[in-house]
């Protein structure tokens, strides 16, 4: 039972006291969904270089489909005699993800490539981006960076460490591929890869709203550090 409310500050007793609940999940679009919106502005440019090399290298410089990337796709997918890569831009990617489904065909390749022309001249990257970024699909029941930041590691987006940073930029390829608890080895593997990236070239020099911590030594590096709020 309580007796009595005191302000800390000035030593006032207080006579009501608004407690915000605790968030349990969100509905976003009549679908239960963990997300929460984060402006461009706001996301770390390290992350964001992180995730484009990843994603879609040639974003800035391509009008929504990129031919030399579906050219290296199909190279990639004879050699090795499968479908590996579809050779998507982020554009497309975010097309297929509000308008169509997840199926491999060309009967939806061609829309979303035609989706995503249109998108590019209707909108700017710095939009287009920014929408990305808050729709992208990164396991465990988030949607976004903002909401995966806090899903795996119970910080803002803009808290992240290097090493934090480079895990998601990780995710958005196949989230369940690098599962913190059922995947730990390939996920601190696949962490250590994108670090060597040259978006992660200069992970010594301070970025704006990236922590900068130096690595534990690799021998001793765990899948301790990949763990947050689950």
């Amino acid at each position: 039972m309580v007796a009595r409310i005191e302000n800390l500050a000035t030593g006032k007793d207080m006579f009501d006291l608004e407690l915000e609940p605790e968030l349990v999940t969100g509905l976003y679009e009549r679908i239960w969904q963990e997300r929460n919106l984060v402006k461009l502005a706001d996301v770390p440019p390290l992350l964001v270089k992180a995730i484009l090399a990843v994603e879609d290298e040639r974003f800035y410089s391509h009008s929504g489909v990129d031919p030399i990337g579906i050219l290296r796709a199909m190279w990639v997918n004879i050699r090795r005699m499968s479908f590996q890569q579809g050779g998507s831009t982020l554009t497309q990617q975010l097309m297929k993800n509000f308008f169509l489904t997840d199926e491999r065909t060309l009967s939806r390749k061609v829309p979303e490539a035609i989706m995503a022309l249109i998108a590019e001249r209707k909108y700017s990257k710095e939009t287009i981006l920014e929408n990305y970024l808050n729709e992208i699909y990164l396991g465990l029941g988030a949607y976004g960076i903002a909401a995966a930041s806090l899903t795996y590691f119970d910080k803002a987006v803009n808290e992240l460490t290097v090493p934090e940073a480079a895990y998601l930029a990780a995710l958005p390829k196949a989230p369940t591929n690098y599962h913190p608890f059922r995947q730990r080895e390939r996920a601190i593997e696949r962490r250590k890869a994108l670090r060597a990236e040259p978006a992660f070239a200069v992970r010594r020099v301070a970025e704006p709203g990236i922590e900068q911590h130096d690595d534990p030594a690799p021998e001793r590096e765990t899948a301790a550090d990949l763990e947050g709020r689950m």
